[in-house]
């Protein structure tokens, strides 16, 4: 079988990607630590009652984005919201 300057670097690529890919170059590590949570603010006087101390093994807290406060809980740095 004769190869010609193609596809001889075309067989280099192929064995070099098909290689690298049984090393692991490339592939991406997941991490699922969740990023801590920013801290909790006091609820003021006239915030309706704490629906709960915890929710699926969350604290709930009190977060005041702006726009009014809520009772909620962070996972996975995301803000449920209760209230």
């Amino acid at each position: 079988m004769i190869l010609t300057r193609k596809s001889a670097l075309a067989a280099v690529a192929v064995a070099g990607a098909i290689a690298g890919s049984a090393v692991g170059l490339g592939a991406a590590i997941a991490s699922a630590d969740p990023a801590a949570p920013p801290p909790s603010l006091e609820a003021p006087p006239s915030a309706p009652r704490k629906p709960a101390q915890t929710w699926q093994g969350q604290p709930v807290v009190w977060w005041d984005w702006g726009s009014g406060g809520h009772w909620g809980v962070w996972i996975n740095d995301g803000f449920i919201p209760l209230t």
